[in-house]
């Protein structure tokens, strides 16, 4: 196999200031080829660092990737830090000059010295053309390795990775595994809890490799085996036994588009009311393209004024129960149904912040209803963790118990 390394620069990705994604890009991507990315080193704009981080890994991978660097700037470093380390000179590639000139002049700006400098390239590097930004990538041969230097933007290192790289390494590698792969996503069940039942059950069997990626609310699992596909799909069969209901999808998918797909299939529409997640459930849905078909609107309500006045709550429910409490959540999906005039009604009421809370009813304490013309049922759920992650994992559980309803699963 193959093996590969990434070397990411840039002082964004270590001052908190940009999330580096090009890791889980990259690596699934090579995933899928039969490569693996072992290792992903992080460092500033700093040309002795980058070439540090550079000869490390090429002294232990086939394909090394090199991301960011590549504009015009001051601290785009990256040709600077490879010309130095491989000892070969800078050069400006004319033909891409003339390409970055006319990208300029078709938004009627005028190519300036330091735009220039994006169409310099290293000597005998091939130029692998970004259409979506103007600084290109490059391969270039070194010892029997193949280094990649590819643009930091995330739009633009996509492209050439997807255009340039992948269809080069597909073409140029020895003898590629061919590797068979199935996701699993996962809601109402924690990481701990799943890996408790595989263990077990002795899963996952010999030949299988298994990963495990955590979010508010779902976990996604992937298998994957470069054995026979017969190995994977012993282990798909299993991994539906052992974890059931709690699978809302074998693909890599958010549940509000499963959630999406069911209301189409039932030409269902959908109304929500919220509390302590104050419009994140209403954002998600919408996200979806074409939820307009299934989804009419909803109402955020804070205080009980609101919830009285446009959901029609009992104040003598608030009296009775509190608001934080399976009658209000109830009482909040009925009213958002009826007024709506939709099939169903989801309604959320929690303590999501840190002064809400109390002994008898703590911090990180929701209460989900949904209802439709016939009845209406409720879970309570206790989160852990910042009103950020509270809101996250209620609005997914929100759209689980929803799921559930709808399929006709106890809940």
């Amino acid at each position: 196999m193959q093996t590969a390394e990434l070397v990411s620069t840039g002082a964004e990705l270590l001052s908190g200031r940009t999330v580096n994604a090009h890791a889980h890009v990259l690596g699934e991507h090579l995933a899928r080829i039969g490569s693996k990315l072992l290792r992903d080193t992080t460092v500033p704009d700093n040309i002795e660092l980058i070439i540090d981080a550079v000869e490390g890994a090429l002294s232990r991978a086939n394909l090394v990737f090199v991301t960011g660097g590549l504009g015009p700037t001051s601290d785009d470093l990256t040709r600077e830090a490879l010309s130095r380390f491989l000892n070969r000179k800078i050069v400006m590639d004319e033909e891409m000059l003339n390409i970055i000139r006319k990208r300029y002049e078709q938004h009627g700006k005028t190519l300036s010295l330091e735009g220039k400098k994006q169409a310099e390239t290293i000597e005998g590097a091939e130029i692998l053309n970004n259409a979506v930004g103007a600084a290109p990538g490059k391969r270039i041969e070194v010892d029997g390795s193949t280094l990649f230097a590819l643009p930091g933007p995330p739009r633009e290192f996509l492209y050439v990775l997807e255009q340039h790289v992948l269809p080069w390494l597909k073409e140029n590698m020895v003898d590629p595994l061919q590797l068979h792969e199935n996701v699993f996503m996962i809601c109402g069940m924690g990481e701990s809890d799943i890996l408790t039942r595989f263990a077990a059950h002795a899963f996952p069997p010999d030949g299988i490799d298994i990963a495990f990626c955590a979010a508010p609310g779902r976990v996604e699992i992937r298998l994957s085996t470069s054995s026979d596909a017969s190995t994977l799909q012993k282990a798909i069969a299993e991994i539906r036994k052992l974890l059931g209901d709690f699978i809302y999808a074998e693909e890599r998918i958010d549940l509000s588009k499963v959630l999406g797909r069911y209301l189409q299939e039932r030409q269902a529409t959908l109304a929500t009311a919220e509390s302590c997640t104050g419009g994140l459930l209403a954002d998600r849905i919408t996200s979806v393209s074409g939820s307009s078909q299934y989804y009419r609107g909803g109402v955020v309500a804070y205080s009980n004024d609101v919830k009285i006045q446009a959901l029609g709550v009992d104040p003598q429910t608030f009296e009775k129960h509190g608001a934080v409490s399976e009658w209000v959540a109830k009482e909040m999906a009925q009213g958002v149904r009826q007024r709506f005039n939709t099939d169903y009604g989801l309604g959320i009421t929690g303590i999501a912040g840190p002064t809400g809370g109390t002994q008898e009813k703590p911090i990180g304490l929701v209460f989900i209803a949904v209802a439709d013309h016939d009845q209406t049922d409720f879970k309570e759920y206790q989160f852990s963790g910042n009103r950020t992650w509270i809101k996250e994992n209620s609005s997914q559980m929100a759209l689980d118990v929803l799921r559930r309803f709808l399929g006709h699963i106890s809940m």
